[in-house]
């Protein structure tokens, strides 16, 4: 059902991956890297299940948190198949997920701490350099795939699409738990491959205060990395602040 319409009074050190050449209005007005992306989080249902655990911080402290050029220790598995120069992500999981509303169906959200190298091994342990840290690096974090997200360098243009108003998403979370958004900045949302989702794709973002009110527009993203259930996108515009608790996120098909 359509809803009518109030428009508002506007409508790394260790890795050196630089922004692809794209227009702004397809990776946002700030410079976008692969690591924004990587680091945003990423709400799942199921629980991984991971061998490589950091076990401590290499410092003449107590620390238990790493930072960029920092080292690790990594405990070892039989045939975790762990080499010296290996690049890895580093990963948490966050339970329950964060912001949970009604109808949500995910249960953890899982957290990217940074990106790692491993610089030496033995039989039952192993050193990681810390290459680059979305967050603090601690004591129990998991080692996963290394993969560099893609930027989507065109997208459909925004002219020749309508917001589709049968079919709204919530807007889940951001870097490190973030929940308030603003031109740049990067965020996931609760739509996927299984919901018909693909890198390039624009949504509007509309306030919607569940009160009978019309929506008002917010913003404009783009989707920069789709899984299965969830897709992480870019702002690529945003008159007011974006924000998890009111906005909705609605994709923009052709007329």
């Amino acid at each position: 059902m359509k809803t009518a319409l109030i428009a508002t009074a506007a409508l790394f050190t260790a890795l050196p991956a630089l922004a692809q050449d794209a227009p702004k209005d397809v990776q946002g007005p700030k410079t976008l890297t692969p690591w924004m992306v990587a680091c945003t989080d990423l709400p799942v249902r199921t629980r991984p299940e991971p061998r490589l655990i950091i076990t401590g911080v290499r410092a003449i402290d107590d620390r238990t948190a790493a930072g960029n050029g920092q080292e690790i220790d990594i405990n070892r598995t039989p045939n975790d198949g762990l080499a010296v120069g290996q690049r890895y992500a580093v990963r948490r999981v966050q339970s329950p997920a964060l912001f949970p509303g009604p109808g949500d169906t995910t249960t953890m959200t899982i957290r990217t701490a940074g990106f790692v190298t491993i610089t030496a091994i033995d039989e039952n342990n192993a050193l990681a350099n810390v290459d680059l840290a979305c967050t603090a690096v601690v004591e129990g974090d998991y080692l996963d795939v290394y993969s560099e997200p893609p930027l989507p360098t065109v997208a459909a243009p925004s002219i020749e699409m309508l917001p589709d108003w049968d079919d709204r998403s919530k807007i889940l979370t951001g870097t490190d738990g973030k929940s308030i958004f603003g031109d740049g900045d990067t965020m996931t949302i609760e739509r996927g491959v299984v919901h018909g989702v693909f890198a390039g794709q624009r949504f509007s973002i509309w306030r919607d205060y569940r009160n009978r009110m019309p929506l008002f527009y917010i913003g404009d993203i783009v989707i920069v990395e789709p899984f299965q259930q969830t897709s992480k996108a870019v702002v690529i515009k945003a008159v007011d602040a974006i924000m998890i608790t009111t906005d909705v996120a609605i994709p923009r098909r052709p007329r």
